[in-house]
């Protein structure tokens, strides 16, 4: 089996839906086909009539059920079939907020009250203990004593046979120290070596749970964001709509267009309004996220600006062991943080992974306590030499023969050795267990590192591939854009039909939701792969920061 040297671990760290369904119901009117041409005067009046008998239904469909005109503090359908009312949240994102809390905001209160953080805190205030509990029994054990007692006998005067003999009283105390040091005992020296590996484990965990409160904390703030982007771009989805919706009714009064534009530009503002419901709970629901992490109220967040370069999130980092001269961890060595460069390769980073990330570092440090435990079980078969000192002070006062008192100490030392001959076979049972111990925790070792591979390479790519997407998306942002402004003005002269217009508006509105989304993808995506690689500190949730406004 591959060595591992890992003699001490000090660790850097120790300061501090709603779903709605809608039933919408729509009327059309059907092109009727004419067999036989007609003339011009008897075409017109053909025209005028459809067109009086389709404003005379539409007329009489808008009184059956009027809409409610759109304030901007309600959510309603204009269907001549249904109305949806509902009230707008307040905006969760919004710099202009003066209580608006920003990502280190949130992060220092989430590192104040989140209980997951906290229990990893107590778990690594307690797991120091291990090491002085080990070392504590490599030192003598002193123990005292101290005792008191008094006898009183009485004889039954009725008994014949105990007739002459007297009732007496006698008593004893003492005291005593003992002290017991082992001078040879190789499982205790492995139960030390335990103590020195459980205490790295439990500050490399500790490490572990604050990288991981930047990447919750982090995650809930952009997910929120992503939630209000969202709901942001239906409302102005079906502002956009509800213009095309008026135009559309216009026209079909002026004659310059059917009722099927309507009835389209209707359908379109009917589903919007179901999916800015929807995005309104989506919204909800990421913002008690955040708060159940800073366990407290969030009333606004800082938005991200809409000119953040992302890519000036990407540092070279390397972490790498201060090792001794004989290229052994010495025991008081530190893992570091260095900017030095790794040459940016998915490679590069995921060997980092594998050597430095903290969970990399718990599972090496499992294989060394289960090669201990193995150790610590051979070593009952060795003899356990201990020495053994003992001193004391009797007292008594009379007792069964003699009235006499008898006082006395006594000073005793001694060299004891044990040595183990049958133990019933308990010893090669615990020494089969130990090495299949050993072998699991390898084997645990082995799958940690090719679970925390995979997700290196999946948050690299999601980062630089990310970077790309951004650009992508904004140059089709653009171009949506300008696809919409043309589509409306090719509608307003007759060379575009109304559903040009609503198409152009959802690949809009598509677009920005995509571009939004990759921004906050790939600033967590770097998030992770510095959390991954162990090199996640303060600077680069001060350097996220800095992109919200």
């Amino acid at each position: 089996m591959k060595q591992i040297v890992l003699e001490n671990l000090t660790s850097t760290l120790n300061k501090n839906p709603l779903r709605v369904s809608t039933l919408v119901q729509t009327r059309t009117t059907q092109a009727c086909s004419m067999k036989t041409p007609l003339r011009p005067k008897y075409l017109v009046i053909a025209m005028a009539l459809l067109s009086f008998q389709s404003i005379y239904s539409f007329n009489a469909v808008a009184q059956e059920k009027s809409p409610v005109p759109i304030t901007s503090n309600s959510l309603i359908t204009s269907s001549p079939i249904i109305s949806v009312q509902t009230e707008t949240l307040p905006r969760l994102v919004d710099a202009a907020n003066p209580k608006a809390k920003d990502l280190i905001q949130l992060f220092q209160d989430a590192a104040q009250f989140d209980p997951i953080y906290n229990s990893a805190k107590y778990a690594y205030t307690a797991g120091k203990e291990a090491y002085w509990q080990a070392f504590s029994v490599l030192l003598p054990q002193i123990t005292a004593t101290y005792s008191t007692q008094s006898t009183d006998i009485r004889y039954d005067p009725n008994l014949n046979n105990i007739a002459n003999r007297k009732d007496y009283t006698f008593s004893n105390s003492g005291w005593g120290l003992n002290l017991t040091q082992p001078l040879f005992n190789w499982s205790y020296f492995e139960k030390y070596k335990q103590g020195d590996l459980l205490t790295g484990v439990a500050e490399a965990n500790f490490a572990q749970a604050q990288q991981d409160l930047i990447i919750r904390v982090s995650q809930a703030y952009f997910d929120a964001l992503t939630a209000q982007d969202t709901l942001d771009l239906f409302i102005n989805k079906k502002g956009l709509i509800n213009e095309q919706l008026q135009q559309a009714k216009r026209n079909f009064e002026v004659g310059t267009a059917t009722i099927v534009d309507t009835n389209e530009a209707q359908s379109r503002y009917d589903l919007v309004i179901a999916q800015e419901i929807a995005a309104q709970s989506d919204l909800l629901v990421k913002k008690s996220a955040i708060e159940i992490i800073i366990g407290q109220p969030v009333d606004a967040i800082f938005p991200l600006s809409k000119q953040a370069k992302v890519e000036s999130l990407r540092q070279e980092r390397t972490v790498k062991y201060l090792a001794d001269s004989k290229g052994k961890l010495a025991s008081n060595d530190i893992i570091e943080a260095l900017h030095l460069s790794t040459g940016n390769t998915i490679e590069d980073w995921v060997r980092q992974t594998e050597e430095v990330n903290y969970n990399v570092i718990v599972g090496l440090l499992n294989v060394e306590i289960a090669k201990s435990n193995y150790r610590s079980v051979q070593g009952t078969r060795l003899p356990v030499v201990s020495l053994q000192a003992s001193t004391g002070y009797n007292n008594s006062l009379g007792n069964a023969t003699s009235s006499l008192p008898n006082t006395y100490y006594a000073n005793q030392i001694s060299l004891q050795v044990s040595v183990p001959i049958f133990t019933g076979g308990l010893i090669n049972s615990n020494a089969r267990q130990t090495a299949a111990l050993y072998d699991q925790s390898i084997a645990n070792l082995d799958i940690l590192k090719t679970s925390n591979a995979g997700a290196t390479k999946q948050a690299y790519l999601g980062f630089t591939n990310g970077i790309a997407q951004i650009k992508a998306y904004e140059a089709a942002e653009k171009s949506a854009l300008t696809s919409l402004q043309s589509n409306r003005t090719g509608y307003n002269v007759g060379v575009r039909i109304n559903i040009d217009v609503l198409n152009a508006q959802d690949q809009l509105i598509t677009t920005q939701s995509s571009l939004y989304k990759a921004r906050y993808d790939a600033i967590m995506n770097g998030i992770k792969l510095k959390s991954l690689s162990a090199v996640l500190t303060d600077d680069d949730v001060i350097a996220v920061n800095k992109l919200l406004h």
